[in-house]
């Protein structure tokens, strides 16, 4: 067989070529695969990428969207209320949970952009202690809502006290080197607290406010919840749980801590949970598809299969509580401990404090310290999210109204005292429908301020008619009230008659006087000894006659016994000298321009009672002059009127009250201020006239204004005018014809203002009752005596309670008005008025008074007789010499 070489050759080179072109097929079947696994490894790297960056770009999203909601809690304006308790305080944890309700409610109640972005009012709920004001309650509220909270507030607890104030932390927290800790709930937040139901047997707040005590001058203690309301519906966990609750699902083990305080690992969390779901979710298309719709394209999680529930009765008991907080409304929280001020003893504080948050603590639940990192920008972002009251993202907790109830609330005072606490020792009560809404108010004098509202707080014409009756210790602000009103009745051009034993009063109302008023003001000074005022208690009317004047005198006559009565003792004022005195006073008037003088004078010259009496009409004047007074003996008569000469015999060496009382003719008259409308100041001083003539003279005042009303019973109603009778210390000039005749006062249209410190002041204890008894409105500011409580409490209870009124601020006081309709008592405050100072205006109204109602007093002389001239010894004539015969 022939073998072709070129053939073999080229089958050679075939082979050759095959296994070239096999080498170069497997070399590029290694390179294709190759690249499919580098474009496989490319594709999955970008699909991490992707994953990552749609990870970072949701993170960036959800970072972006907290730091918004944050952003727009700095943006509203608040009010800041300082919430002072009453003294006792006895709401229940029931009670305080229905008032964090109201604010839950109040809170939800959002435009409807901010429920689309998610954004919550929160609220901060302060105890702020320092050395200077103490333990404050404080609350800052957005602005919109400070009247709705206050109204809750004192629904909550009525008589509470509400301030608005500004805010107590400075602009910058740095420069006092403040320590700020935080706390949450240690697991997770569906265990609940442990509950404080028993407040009358143990107070858990007690341990918190006894922490901040003791405190340095410069050192300041805060504890500060900041809360915003939680809708559930928003909360997946919520939703979680309250379906394992449905399905009767293991409980206790579905329970995971999602509010772990370490970022990193929920950042981790969230971030492979994440790839978990892009990884699976096409799976997840496909059996969503398969299944028709039954099944959800989301797989479960790993490890998140709900577990049949085996329950025991510990499990159960717990299941009880979480289903007690969750059916509860929920708040966002945070809880911080602010102090500065003392660095030394701060962390001490802070133990402390931590301490005193185990009264809340359970078996499953209770409150820590979270932990910090000591760094300046960590620092910088609690001091900022304490000043201004933030709820950050992290370290928040989320509990229900009961747990905020307990961990902030007034004090139950049967079971705690707790040093330093700011509490009101007398409750602020509401001002009466009536006064709201008045019209027609006479004159205004306080402001009555409930919840932060005011009220201004007057009295119509008509109730200025049933007079007022003001008790209170001295410094307490009646002379304040009192010049209130009377500035407003000197500027509406009413007349007025103040009776000032003090002289402080007068002198702060003669500035006071509008200039088109300067003439009508009378101005009584005793001390003004240079220019008297002329009082003759004995001068009659010389325009009536007949009945009409012998009324007269039998008023004058029992206006003075009344006066003796008044000013001294009733051992020396007894009947027997009440029927002298009567009988000398009738004597007086039979005499030429009588005078007090002239009762003096009757009893003590016989000659003058002589001619007095020599033609006496009146039989039973003659009488007692004639049988019973000369019948008497020398001894019998000295003790018979010595009472009486002893009394006015001391204003002959008064020049004060003798050049008053010794004038023939009045040079007031009192039926024309009053008539007239004008402005009559009384300065009986007791320190420039002394007390003895002080009384007397407010005395006497007092009852020639009464005399004075009782005369209009002569005019018409319609030609009466209003006169209102202001009297500081009535108590010095109260006499019991007085405060008789406040009955019919009213009718005259003398308006009486009684004013006086203490019921002590008053020897007949009756003369309270019966003033009180014809009095519309009563008035009372602190006082210190008990006598004053029993008589004056029965006005204002079961409003006021006992040791209220012992403890009223200065410039508060109680009223109750009750002069038309009896209204319920109501609180008040003094309004203090600006008093220029004008020494001119003043010396000015004081000319023009004594130019108009004052003499000069002008001394008078006695002319003594002439001696007899010295007669000239008579000269004897010599007797002529017998002249000698010569021898």
């Amino acid at each position: 067989m022939e073998i072709d070489t070129q053939s073999l050759f080229d089958l050679s080179q075939n082979t050759v070529l095959q296994e070239i072109l096999a080498a170069l097929a497997r070399s590029i079947a290694v390179l294709q695969s190759n690249l499919e696994t580098t474009i496989a490894i490319e594709s999955i790297t970008r699909f991490f990428l992707l994953a990552f960056l749609v990870f970072l770009g949701g993170g960036l999203v959800v970072l972006g969207h907290k730091l918004f909601l944050v952003y727009l809690q700095l943006k509203p304006t608040f009010s800041f209320l300082e919430v002072k308790p009453p003294q006792q305080t006895l709401q229940s944890s029931y009670t305080t949970q229905q008032l964090f309700t109201l604010i839950h409610g109040l809170a939800q109640q959002r435009s409807w952009w901010q429920r689309l972005i998610g954004n919550q009012k929160n609220y901060s709920f302060e105890i702020v202690s320092t050395k200077d004001e103490g333990i404050r309650y404080l609350l800052r509220v957005h602005e919109e809502d400070a009247d709705l909270v206050k109204k809750g507030l004192l629904s909550y607890l009525p008589g509470m006290s509400i301030t608005t104030i500004d805010d107590y932390l400075p602009n910058s927290l740095d420069q006092n080197k403040p320590l700020i800790a935080e706390f949450s709930l240690a697991h997770h937040f569906t265990f609940p607290l442990k509950k404080q139901d028993e407040l009358s047997e143990h107070d858990p707040i007690a341990y918190i406010t006894g922490n901040m005590t003791k405190l340095l001058p410069n050192e300041i203690v805060v504890f500060q919840v900041v809360a915003s309301p939680l809708n559930k519906s928003a909360v997946r966990d919520i939703k979680r749980i309250s379906r394992l609750i449905y399905l009767n699902r293991d409980l206790i083990s579905g329970l995971k801590n999602t509010h772990s305080t370490n970022i990193l690992f929920a950042l981790l969390k969230l971030f492979f949970f994440s790839i978990f779901y892009i990884v699976t979710l096409p799976l997840g298309l496909i059996v969503a598809t398969a299944s028709g719709g039954k099944e959800s394209p989301f797989l479960p999680l790993p490890f998140s299969q709900e577990k049949e529930k085996t329950p025991n009765p510990y499990q159960q008991e717990l299941e009880q509580y979480i289903k007690g907080k969750l059916d509860q409304q929920l708040f966002t929280v945070s809880l911080r401990l602010f102090i500065a001020g003392n660095s030394e003893n701060a962390h001490k504080r802070v133990r402390g404090f931590t301490s005193s948050l185990a009264s809340f603590s359970n078996s499953y639940q209770y409150i820590y310290k979270c932990n910090d990192f000591r760094l300046a920008i960590v620092e910088q972002i609690k001091n900022f999210a304490f000043r201004n009251r933030l709820i950050l993202p992290i370290r928040t907790s989320i509990l229900s109204i009961s747990e905020i109830a307990d961990l902030y609330h007034f004090p139950f005072t049967t079971t705690t005292r707790t040093e330093d606490i700011q509490k009101i020792h007398s409750k602020e009560l509401p001002a009466p429908v009536s006064l709201k809404k008045a019209r027609d108010l006479d004159v205004t004098f306080a402001k009555n301020t409930y919840g932060g509202n005011a009220t201004m707080i007057g009295l119509n014409q008509e109730e200025r008619r049933r007079h007022m009756y003001i008790l209170g210790a001295t410094g307490t602000g009646k002379s304040t009230m009192l010049l209130s009103m009377i500035n407003q009745d000197m500027q509406n051009g009413k007349g007025l008659c103040v009776i000032d034993p003090h002289g402080e009063l007068i002198e702060s109302i003669l500035p006071l006087v509008p200039k088109n008023r300067i003439k009508d003001v009378v101005y009584f000074n005793p001390d003004d000894i240079s220019y008297p005022v002329g009082l003759n208690l004995l001068e009659l009317p010389t325009d009536v006659t007949g009945d009409l004047l012998l009324r007269e005198k039998e008023l004058i006559t029992e206006s003075i016994i009344s006066l003796f009565h008044k000013i001294y003792d009733d051992k020396y004022s007894g009947p027997r000298m009440e029927y002298i005195l009567r009988n000398t006073i009738h004597t007086a008037f039979t005499t030429e321009n009588p005078t007090l003088f002239t009762i003096y004078k009757l009893l003590i010259n016989e000659d003058f009672r002589k001619k007095a009496t020599r033609n006496l009409e009146d039989e039973n004047l003659n009488d007692f002059w004639k049988y019973e007074f000369s019948k008497a003996g020398d001894y019998q008569k000295v003790k018979m009127i010595s009472p009486i000469t002893n009394k006015i015999g001391r204003f002959l060496f008064s020049p004060t009250a003798k050049r008053i009382l010794e004038q023939e003719k009045s040079t007031i008259n009192f039926d024309d201020i009053m008539d007239s409308g004008k402005i009559l100041l009384c300065n009986v001083s007791k320190g420039k006239i002394g007390e003895d003539n002080s009384q007397v003279f407010g005395t006497l005042i007092m009852t020639k204004i009464q005399l004075a009303a009782l005369k209009r019973a002569r005019q018409k109603s319609a030609d009466r005018k209003d006169f209102y009778f202001y009297v500081d210390e009535f108590q010095n000039f109260a006499t019991p014809s007085f405060a008789q005749i406040l009955s019919e006062a009213r009718k005259y249209k003398l308006n009486a203002i009684l004013a006086h410190q203490t019921t002590s002041q008053l020897e007949d204890k009756s003369l309270v009752n019966v003033t009180l008894a014809n009095i519309g409105t009563v008035i009372c500011f602190r006082t210190a005596n008990p006598e004053d409580e029993r008589l004056i409490l029965p006005q204002f209870i079961p409003y006021v309670q006992p040791g209220e009124i012992d403890n009223l601020p200065s410039f508060h006081f109680y009223i109750k008005i009750a002069a038309l309709h009896p209204e319920e008592p109501f609180s008040g405050e003094t309004m203090p008025i600006a008093i220029p100072d004008n020494e001119s205006k003043v010396q000015a109204i004081i000319e023009a008074s004594r130019n108009h109602f004052a003499t000069l007093f002008v001394a008078k002389t006695i002319k003594k007789p002439k001696p007899a001239l010295p007669q000239k010894p008579k000269r004897e004539k010599p007797k002529r010499a017998h002249k000698a015969f010569p021898d």
